[in-house]
């Protein structure tokens, strides 16, 4: 069995541009700080090694604006800034239109907080319990040693 293919089925396969899925946020932002470093670092070397080169290439990428990967959208500095608006702590704020869960929410969410700090003393005094043991081992390893010195000399 042999599958016959036309040039339509060619064709139709190319004019139809595959799906853009989405960059994060997180590698946006750090391929901008990237191509930043980059773009500072070989302007510098072609100042230095050359430095009409070096100009151009400064207004160059001046003129360009940085780097920023495009997005899925048309204007993928709006998209970037409202995924980033939404990791804040007042969009965790927000209502969610029903007030039995914003409730519920807000409960949890303090007695969750209420626990982590119960938690974070019971750490504290247990460290300064290990602390003081440790502590309480040297000075009686030290006074041992301090009787042990004395009934030598003795």
């Amino acid at each position: 069995m042999t599958a016959a293919l036309s040039q339509d089925d060619f064709s139709a396969s190319r004019s139809a541009p595959a799906p853009r899925r989405p960059i994060p946020v997180g590698v946006q932002i750090l391929s901008t700080i990237l191509y930043g470093a980059f773009a500072i670092t070989v302007t510098v070397i072609a100042l230095d090694q050359f430095w009409p080169a070096g100009v151009a290439l400064a207004v160059i990428l001046g003129w360009r604006g940085g780097f920023v990967p495009m997005g899925r959208g048309e204007d993928p500095a709006r998209e970037i800034i409202a995924e980033i608006r939404g990791l804040s702590p007042e969009a965790k704020q927000r209502s969610s239109g029903n007030a039995s869960f914003d409730a519920y929410r807000n409960d949890t969410l303090q007695r969750l907080e209420e626990e982590q700090e119960n938690f974070s003393d019971f750490l504290d005094r247990l460290r300064d319990a290990r602390d003081q043991r440790e502590f309480d081992g040297f000075m009686d390893s030290r006074a041992a040693a301090a009787r042990a010195a004395r009934l030598e000399n003795a």
